[in-house]
């Protein structure tokens, strides 16, 4: 769909909605990713970033509670309050901005703030291990994070973790789609901002809270939440002051469990040795493909979130403000994850096979002959804790109006993995399908084997992970705004913001599979049981795969997490491993400084054109960045008499500095009170990851090349290839940020206090989406080398189009329990292509393709019904299926993608009112317990499903308090 046609698609559905729409309210009165876990252990990715993901962005709390003047005085509560005032602020904001509201996070069935976002139109997340993460808005990943207009952070990212805000601490979620010159840049997505409670938003003593059990269906566990807040206001001989405290702990438990075969599809023809072919499937035809593996996946854990927050105001004239304010998060994680690797490869025969019609693609088979099954029981722990504290003034007098803030941050998160590697006694005879009844993917059926027998199970090695990455930052600002007295210009803002940020990390990793070198000898060679590692427990672990028919309840012998934690020491001497925690790995430390300074300038313009009145923007915001990062580079030299590898290690520092400048222009023109116009520009950007920016240059041990190998010859067209490279990795610092130029244009029509039609059309044209390539260079130190770094890519555009709908029935002449049914529904429409990495585009011509991660439509569905004492939410949210990556594989020359299927969720709330200021509640998510299914191609039109992937069903049940 062209943007013409977006255009015109949106003006003329608002100008033909404007005609029909109810334009009164009669008055009502009524009193809150999944993985893709390998087919095979793969050593951790180093290079990955840790992902447990009076300011314009804090919008004034009275001015959200007061609505616009419409025909009557409606009173609204509850759900409609709610309602109202994320109506209010997407109606009076001077940018495209949607909001979740107070009440509204309340009485979602959500647990955390991150679910409640996925109700916004245009923002889509990812869900696993009992949560929602991987915000993105309008199909980009790179956000502002905020909380009370201040950014905020976890660890060495660029953004906080949203999930990590209970929502019952939250008092509003604010998305800003189209930046402003006086908000603080950082996302070409946007900016989300986190507002938290203070004391005078409440009229004066407030105590509420709640208290409930969640329970998690696959894992048959409850664990307690609860939330409490603390707040008063008083007048004084100093002027009026307000205190509010608010503490929360939220905690889930969770089993998520997946059912997966290799994106590697190999052929049932064999090469001998001898030069002929081999069918490993006799008596059918030659040339049949099918997955070489299959893998199921039990992830267990128990997951916490202590969080507090304080906050100050004190008044001591009518024209000043000073503030203070604190906030904690928390998180802690256990988990318990098992994996089984089903290999369908080695000296295989299938027999019993049967074949999709009309295809050469193997439904089902038995298999013999294949290597045996191998896999792990990991046990995780991991642990953030963020604070950030600040304090400001808000001073105003007559037209000026100037304010401070300042705030320090400090997150820090470690994580430690344990994985135990078994492998099965034996290789068993097993019939498999490659395509199970409804949800499709793969099962399997073992023949004369028991998943549950301890000792079909032997020890095979011991894998250690640690990680401990932190950050932390100073950051000031002064904003002054001055209302002027010339004509159509308003207003004049300008200001200043200062910040110095800190980020580390440091990684290590440890594995060990043999039981001795020289001569080389595997602990699965010995055939040690599982059962007798020091102080093993073994048993048959609890299932998952509740809501499958394919292959329901999965459970298979495995160690307990506890009994590996509680012996790890004696674990560590049986695997021949050093003794105490893993080293940190120094090629894989850096230390990075960031300071950004920036000014902005910005006009507040108006006038009237006969009955239209037009308003809007102009401005620029300047930031200068520095960074500054050290790290260590590793060179690979030679290995020890027991053939472990020795490094040369030297440090490195880099550096780079530039500058951004980011215009907005805006204008919103009212046709009439209830119908206005938004047209927006704005530039934006991103910073790229610490991680990608450091200097560390790791290299392989140098190629031995025999006498006559055309590496050694310099006039040899191989002589500069990859073949003749050593390898390594490498960090850029010299990337640059990524930009976009944004366009938006919506049509708004709000006819009452609760019920508004829009509808938008948006484009994005962004450049510098990071890739890792491989270069091949002639280094002058390490001679040939092939390094994989992150590169800039080139252009991306995303464009598409938004319709949203919300409104109560508070039509006249209907019934009174009539007026309580309210719907909201939003839809939105994404067309998404850009450039990929030189070695991808070349399997599409170096033509653009889809953009991962985006989905064409999302759609929310939510039916309201509220009385005073009583109301009920039931909440649809849609996704159409979309990219998850392209890749390369065995046999497969073309970089192919995987494609996540559309899926839909559905949640439910209700909530009954006995007496007043007690509730009691009750909330289910993941009604429909459908799976997330995950598909790969490997020919154009040929396609096996990789991944079933089932994630938790949780009830809640519960009460709040307010008084």
């Amino acid at each position: 769909m062209s943007w013409k046609s977006l255009l015109c698609v949106s003006v003329s559905s608002i100008v033909g909605l404007a005609g029909i729409v109810p334009m009164t309210a009669s008055a009502q009165t009524a009193p809150a990713t999944a993985p893709d876990p390998a087919t095979a252990q793969e050593a951790p990715k180093p290079d990955a970033p840790s992902d447990q993901s009076a300011n314009p962005a804090a919008v004034d709390a009275s001015s959200q509670d007061s609505t616009p003047t419409d025909s009557g005085d409606v009173v609204v509560t509850g759900l409609r309050r709610s309602l109202a005032s994320a109506q209010n602020i997407k109606r009076l904001s001077d940018g495209i901005v949607d909001a979740v509201v107070a009440e509204d996070i309340g009485k979602l069935p959500d647990t955390f703030a991150s679910s409640a976002l996925q109700r916004v139109a245009g923002v889509n997340v990812t869900r696993g291990g009992g949560e929602s993460a991987g915000v993105t808005v309008r199909g980009l990943p790179d956000l502002t994070t905020t909380y009370n207009g201040r950014q905020i952070f976890t660890a060495e990212g660029r953004y906080v973790q949203i999930q990590d805000f209970p929502a019952g601490t939250v008092q509003a979620l604010e998305v800003y789609k189209s930046g402003l010159a006086n908000q603080i840049e950082g996302g070409i997505a946007g900016e989300v901002n986190v507002r938290g409670r203070r004391p005078f938003d409440f009229q004066g003593f407030e105590l509420s809270g709640s208290l409930n059990g969640v329970l998690s269906q696959q894992s048959e566990k409850i664990v307690p939440n609860g939330n409490l807040l603390i707040s008063d206001r008083w007048n004084t001989g100093i002027g009026e002051m307000g205190l509010l405290v608010n503490a929360s702990y939220v905690g889930i438990n969770f089993l998520d469990s997946s059912r997966e075969q290799s994106v590697v599809i190999a052929s049932t023809n064999v090469q001998n040795s001898d030069g002929t072919v081999s069918n490993r499937a006799p008596g059918q035809p030659a040339g049949l493909r099918f997955p070489d593996a299959q893998g199921n996946f039990l992830g267990y854990g128990a997951r916490y979130r202590p969080s507090a927050n304080a906050a100050f105001q004190w008044k001591p004239t009518p024209e000043l403000e000073i503030y203070a304010d604190g906030l904690y998060q928390g998180f802690r994680s256990k988990d318990y994850n098992r994996w089984m690797f089903m290999p369908i490869f080695g000296d295989i025969t299938l027999t019993n096979v049967t074949t999709f019609p009309g295809s050469n693609q193997i439904s089902s088979a038995t298999v013999s002959g294949s290597v045996r099954p191998d896999g792990y029981t990991g046990s995780f722990n991991g642990k953030t804790d963020t604070y950030q504290g600040g304090g400001g003034v808000n001073w105003k007098k007559d037209r000026l109006e100037i304010s401070a803030d300042v705030a320090y941050t400090n997150s820090k998160y470690t994580a430690n993995l344990v994985n135990v590697d078994y492998a099965a006694a034996s290789s068993p005879v097993r019939n498999v399908n490659f395509d199970a009844s409804k949800n499709g993917g793969p099962s399997q059926e073992f023949v004369n084997f028991s998943l549950g027998d301890p000792a079909n199970f032997i020890a095979r090695g011991l894998y250690q992970e640690l990680l401990e990455v932190s950050g932390k930052d100073w950051q000031a600002r002064t904003d002054l705004s001055y209302d002027l007295d010339m004509g159509f210009l308003k207003r004049l803002q300008v200001g200043l913001r200062y910040n110095d940020r800190d980020a580390a990390r440091d990684f290590g990793n440890l594995y060990n599979n043999f039981f001795s070198r020289r001569p080389d000898v595997t602990f699965e060679s010995l055939g040690i049981p599982l059962s007798s590692l020091p102080g093993s427990d073994v048993r048959v672990t609890l299932p998952g795969f509740t809501f499958d028919d394919a292959q329901p309840n999965i459970a298979y012998a495995a160690m307990t997490r506890d009994s590996i934690r509680d012996n790890l020491p004696a674990l560590r001497s049986f695997f021949k491993v050093p003794a105490g925690t893993v080293p940190f790995d120094q090629s894989q430390r850096f230390r990075a400084n960031e300071k950004s300074y920036a000014v902005y300038g910005q006009l507040k313009y108006g006038f009237d054109l006969g009955n239209i009145t037009v308003d809007g923007l102009a401005g620029l915001r300047a930031v200068k960045t520095k960074t500054v990062i050290n790290g260590v580079s590793r060179q690979q030299i030679g290995t020890d008499a027991a053939e472990n590898p020795i490094y040369t290690f030297s440090p490195d520092k880099a550096g780079n500095e530039y500058t951004d400048y980011l215009p907005n222009a805006s204008a919103r023109v009212a046709f009439t009170d209830k119908l206005q116009m938004r047209l927006a520009y704005t530039k934006t950007r991103t910073r790229p990851n610490f991680i990608d920016l450091r200097p560390n240059l790791t290299v392989g041990t140098p190629p031995t090349f025999t006498e006559g190998n055309p590496c050694l010859d310099p006039t040899s067209t191989t002589y500069n290839s990859r073949n003749c490279a050593r390898g390594g990795s490498q960090g850029n610092p010299n990337l640059k940020p990524l930009t976009s130029n944004n366009y938006d244009l919506s049509m708004e029509y709000y006819f009452s206090k609760t019920g508004f039609f829009s509808a938008a059309v948006f484009r994005h044209d962004v450049k510098g989406f990071l890739s890792t390539v491989n270069t091949v260079y002639r280094d002058p130190t390490y001679g040939l080398v092939a390094i994989d770094r992150p590169v800039n890519l080139g252009n991306t555009r995303l464009q598409g189009a938004e319709m949203q709908f919300t409104s109560f029935l508070d039509f006249d002449g209907l019934p009174e329990w009539v007026k309580g049914f309210g719907v909201q529904a939003n839809g939105t429409f994404i067309d998404a292509k850009g450039d990929l990495q030189d070695n991808f585009a070349q399997s599409y011509n170096n033509e653009q393709q889809r953009f991962p991660g985006v989905s064409r439509w999302s759609y929310n569905l939510v039916g309201l019904y509220e009385r005073p004492q009583f109301s009920g939410r039931l909440a649809y949210n849609y996704r159409s299926k979309f990219v998850s990556y392209y890749s390369f594989e065995t046999f497969d020359p073309i970089a192919h993608p995987t494609m996540e299927q559309g899926r839909g969720q559905l949640d439910g709330s209700l909530s009954v009112t006995p007496v007043p200021n007690i509730t009691l509640a009750f909330d289910v998510a993941n009604i429909l317990g459908n799976p997330i299914k995950r598909d790969r191609a490997y020919n154009t039109g040929d396609v096996y499903r990789r991944q079933v992937f089932y994630i938790e069903r949780s009830y809640s049940l519960g009460v709040r308090f307010r008084f």
